[in-house]
């Protein structure tokens, strides 16, 4: 897959970001995009997604995620 392709991901996801079920979904593609495609940015997807992301160091991860 290329950055093409992802940004297309993140914007079908991006106008439901409040929902917990595209935050969910976009964590899990995320994960799976990051397996398939070692260059893939998991920072820059999931703010291209509408999730604001922040790196906590030692491998932690937040991802602030707002409901509505």
């Amino acid at each position: 897959m290329t950055k093409k392709d992802f940004q297309l991901i993140a914007d079908v996801l991006k106008p439901h970001a409040k929902s917990h079920t595209a935050q969910a979904m976009a964590l899990d593609f995320a994960v799976a995009l990051e397996k398939a495609n070692a260059r893939f940015n998991k920072k820059v997807f999931l703010s291209a997604c509408g999730l604001p992301y922040v790196d906590l160091g030692n491998g932690r991860e937040l991802h602030i995620i707002e409901g509505e």
